[in-house]
């Protein structure tokens, strides 16, 4: 097996990728008729009616909730909670902790329901996020509805490498984690940078794909990306009672059967799940492919 450079695999994962909390664990705030939640792993922004159905979003590696900006203002009837992962947000901190981000903050998904007392709830998560969200629905079966998956497996590794397993692929996780934090910044953004052509078709999109890479902490995305080559969450979808729909996005590169053998291989001996591609996109098919997009996670949140 050939080893995986940390530009391959931080390319990949993003071109194809605690405890109950109580309430009073939460921080509250209003700002412009919108809540944000506080926990060790996550913020989430509430916006919305809050009489429609709910929706959750979780973005991906490197990636704050503002990339489901034009779906949730498109939606202001839904009750629209936004999640953005500590150290991908610009602004936000890194964690407390970089060990178990998926896990905690799956966990601290399933806290923010429970504290809310949210139920009937779609979960959306793109790549790492959908990572997230099929953790958070085995923690909260009983207040989720549907799980949107959006070009995510449960094992990145085995997309780039068929036949890799998490122990395989352990010393080179740790590597590369060391490799990506110790990097001069401007190094480690050329290197990110060259991946983008993974990311999303147009050149406007890339570089917004940029700009939140810019913005994350460093340190949160070389821990993320170690995490995510070295665990494989398909045990994890045992515990998933709810649907789960799976968006993926059909590269020009590759016939549209062997992409959806690659996605659907990972989730069908663990769950059933309505696999659905997407033409003319990449790993971004909310930037891509918008309307499309939009349909989609109607056609699930609608009941269509």
């Amino acid at each position: 097996m050939k080893p995986v450079t940390a530009y391959r695999f931080a390319a990949a994962v993003l071109g194809v990728f605690a405890t109950f909390l109580s309430l009073q664990a939460f921080g509250v705030f209003r700002a412009e008729a919108q809540e944000i939640w506080s926990a060790d792993r996550i913020t989430v922004e509430r916006t919305g009616s809050g009489q429609g159905p709910s929706v959750v979003y979780i973005p991906g590696l490197a990636t704050p909730g503002e990339v489901y900006a034009p779906m949730v203002e498109s939606q202001p009837d839904w009750d629209n909670h936004v999640v953005t992962l500590r150290g991908f947000g610009g602004d936000a901190e890194a964690p407390d902790s970089l060990d178990d981000l998926v896990e905690g903050a799956a966990l601290d998904i399933a806290a923010y329901l429970d504290a809310a007392n949210i139920d009937n709830v779609v979960l959306v998560g793109h790549s790492m996020g959908a990572q997230v969200a099929l953790v958070a629905a085995g923690e909260a079966t009983n207040r989720v509805s549907h799980v949107v998956a959006v070009d995510s497996a449960p094992f990145f590794a085995g997309l780039m490498q068929p036949g890799a397993t998490p122990e395989m692929m352990a010393p080179q996780a740790q590597a590369i984690r060391q490799q990506m934090t110790a990097m001069p910044r401007d190094a480690y953004l050329g290197m990110m940078a060259q991946g983008l052509r993974v990311q999303s078709m147009g050149a406007d999109n890339q570089g917004q794909v940029m700009s939140w890479i810019e913005g994350a902490d460093q340190a949160t995305v070389a821990a993320a990306t170690a995490e995510l080559m070295s665990t494989d969450f398909a045990p994890e979808l045992a515990d998933v009672e709810a649907p789960v729909t799976l968006l993926y996005a059909e590269f020009p590169e590759l016939a549209p059967a062997q992409i959806r053998q690659m996605f659907v291989s990972q989730y069908e001996d663990y769950i059933d799940v309505e696999a659905r591609g997407v033409a003319d996109s990449r790993h971004f098919i909310m930037l891509d492919q918008p309307e499309r997009f939009s349909a989609e996670i109607e056609r699930v949140v609608e009941g269509d």
